[in-house]
């Protein structure tokens, strides 16, 4: 008899199954994680935010982010406030803690010209949004670059548990990652009735 795909698969909710199914949907959920950790296997992206609660906006968070970062662009493998610590903690686990967390300095969103180098085929979009973190110090930056959270960041010795997920960004072999607005972007009443955008990353 075959089973339905959410009965086995970790990364999907399903109703209470019987023993020998949460068996092997632990073992699962562990050789996933094990390949996840040592880079043989990159999950999907997360899926947009909905609407934020409250205001009824749908809220623009790019999956896979373009990152100007030692002014070169990367391309991130989730949203930025989604980026993950590849340090190992005591315990021999990876480190839970995101890059934006702590008081980190954060980047500011910006267009940039998605234009490719001459000699190349035009894109169509003139500019692309791009999480900006050339404005920041230098250490900061290869912070960044590392993966690490501030915590770790101060402990070098701390061995990566993960390899940094940061692509080197290519206009037209990414193409599908170019957007020509910034993240979230909310029209609200202006003075003499002219609507004012702002712009939350």
């Amino acid at each position: 008899m075959p089973l339905p795909q959410a009965a086995v698969c970790p990364a999907r909710d399903a109703a209470p199954v019987p023993g020998e199914l949460a068996g092997l949907r632990r073992s699962l959920a562990v050789n996933t994680r094990r390949m996840i950790d040592a880079g043989a296997f990159t999950p999907p992206p997360t899926p947009a935010q909905g609407p934020v609660p409250g205001n009824g906006v749908q809220a623009c968070r790019p999956a896979r982010p373009i990152v100007r970062l030692l002014y070169v662009h990367y391309l991130a493998a989730r949203p930025v406030d989604d980026i993950q610590c590849v340090a190992q903690t005591r315990r021999r686990q990876r480190c839970t803690n995101h890059l934006l967390s702590g008081g980190a300095l954060p980047g500011t969103w910006t267009l940039l010209p998605a234009t490719p180098r001459s000699g190349q085929l035009a894109l169509p979009a003139a500019v692309m949004a791009v999480y900006d973190l050339a404005g920041i110090p230098y250490a900061e930056q290869l912070r960044w670059r590392a993966q690490r959270c501030l915590q770790h960041a101060a402990i070098p010795t701390a061995a990566d548990l993960a390899v940094a997920d940061w692509e080197p960004f290519g206009p037209l072999h990414h193409h599908e990652h170019v957007h020509a607005r910034l993240p979230t972007r909310v029209r609200r009443p202006g003075p003499a009735g002219q609507a004012q955008t702002a712009v939350r990353p």
